[in-house]
């Protein structure tokens, strides 16, 4: 992810507020695959333009924080605190978390879910960690649950009574049209019951993939290979799941192929001989 921001000191203007948006939108433009975050950092955010930054941040990904000084004895320490925000921007596991109200603990989650949601996403979690790689649970978020892969938050979970709608990274790390590797998957899963939504509007389109799981669902080889490509899509230097896909089946076709020539030579004279007549 990231992000675009501005400093200013004192109270914040006109000019300094579009001026966050501008180098966004330029971003978007230079980067289109990366996740942008419009990021306002001021020492004061509660003037004329407060209303239109709250407004703007219903429909754009944007941190507005204010910055407060607390005095030591020797010391003066800046604290950020978080004023405005886009509710699809994941801040979990960062201090902005905790000045926003936002942080969560282990129990409260258990206190809060169902039997059956608390142990989804601990047979997930097991299951992710034996078949796909390192995954570090964080209940801080106030809304899901986080599976974090890195310091990228891999499936946030939003329980329900008896699993979790999920939101996972597209295989072909799209973070606006549908991809091939979303339609392929829509198609499996659609033939074993499932229902695979897109949704850009999510962490500023970071985690597109919507589906709904149970704890049942776990056990399905569909499910498995959906887990798989999302998981691999946020690794370091990952590339696209369809292009890997479409040379898997191209080097699959030339072995085939290959074989097929094999056999059709089974039982050819030798160069220069006959074959064994009865």
């Amino acid at each position: 992810m990231t992000g675009t921001g501005r400093w200013p000191l004192g109270e914040v203007d006109a000019s300094h507020s579009f001026r966050v948006f501008d180098y966004w939108a330029r971003n978007r433009r230079r980067f289109p695959n990366k996740t942008h975050v419009a990021v306002l950092v001021a020492e004061s955010t509660g003037g004329r333009f407060r209303i239109a930054l709250e407004e703007l941040a219903e429909h754009v990904p944007l941190l507005v924080v204010e910055l407060r000084s607390w005095q030591g004895s020797s010391e003066v320490v800046i604290v950020p605190d978080l004023v405005v925000t886009n509710d699809s921007v994941d801040v979990s596991g960062t201090p902005l978390a905790v000045t926003a109200g936002q942080s969560r603990t282990e129990t409260d989650w258990k206190d809060a879910l169902t039997e059956d949601a608390w142990l989804f996403h601990l047979d997930l979690a097991e299951w992710a960690r034996k078949h796909l790689g390192p995954i570090v649970v964080d209940y801080s978020p106030k809304s899901y649950i986080g599976i974090r892969v890195g310091r990228r938050v891999w499936a946030p979970l939003r329980p329900r009574k008896d699993g979790a709608q999920i939101y996972l990274p597209d295989p072909d790390q799209s973070r606006g049209d549908e991809s091939p590797a979303f339609a392929h998957f829509r198609e499996v899963l659609a033939e074993r019951g499932y229902t695979l939504n897109w949704q850009t509007t999510y962490n500023a389109g970071a985690n597109p993939v919507a589906v709904r799981l149970r704890r049942k669902d776990l056990t399905d080889t569909a499910v498995h290979q959906l887990l798989e490509a999302t998981y691999r899509a946020v690794q370091p230097g990952a590339h696209n799941w369809s292009e890997e896909a479409s040379v898997e089946r191209e080097r699959a076709a030339g072995e085939s192929s290959l074989e097929i020539e094999s056999d059709a030579g089974e039982g050819l004279p030798e160069p220069g001989g006959m074959p064994d007549l009865d």
